[in-house]
């Protein structure tokens, strides 16, 4: 029925058709079917407006590590031994070839005092030939 926000076209198109519903609802042309729809295309609007006001949620979890390493000056190594984690892991975590783990991610969210959620979207790894992994 709907899905997540990706583009401008598809925000316009999401929120005429909100309007449309709830001026359908406020005329007293309601039924369940349209209720259902209004409120789901205001939470889909409503997670949209957020992203964009929270970069964080449009980071992978690859990439917001590798800001907060540049942001807090960190190399790779540094960060390992913080976090008592070998190297190997943090590398292989940056360069795509290793999901993080539990244990990496309650580390991670301690030290940069942020919520785990933020490290557990979904993104593609690189299988050990180097091709792209859903």
């Amino acid at each position: 029925m709907f899905s997540k926000i990706t583009t401008d076209e598809q925000y316009h198109q999401y929120c005429e058709q909100h309007k449309a519903l709830g001026n359908q609802l406020a005329d007293g042309i309601a039924n369940e079917d349209k209720e259902n729809q209004y409120y789901l295309l205001d939470l889909v609007i409503q997670d949209y407006h957020r992203s964009l006001r929270d970069p964080l949620l449009r980071l992978t979890p690859v990439e917001l590590l590798k800001a907060l390493l540049q942001e807090y000056s960190l190399s790779a190594l540094a960060m390992s031994k913080e976090l008592e984690i070998p190297p190997s892991v943090i590398s292989e975590v940056l360069n795509y070839k290793r999901g993080f783990s539990k244990s990496l991610i309650t580390r991670l969210a301690k030290r940069f005092d942020l919520p785990e959620s933020v490290f557990l979207k979904s993104y593609p790894l690189k299988k050990r030939n180097d091709k792209l992994a859903s």
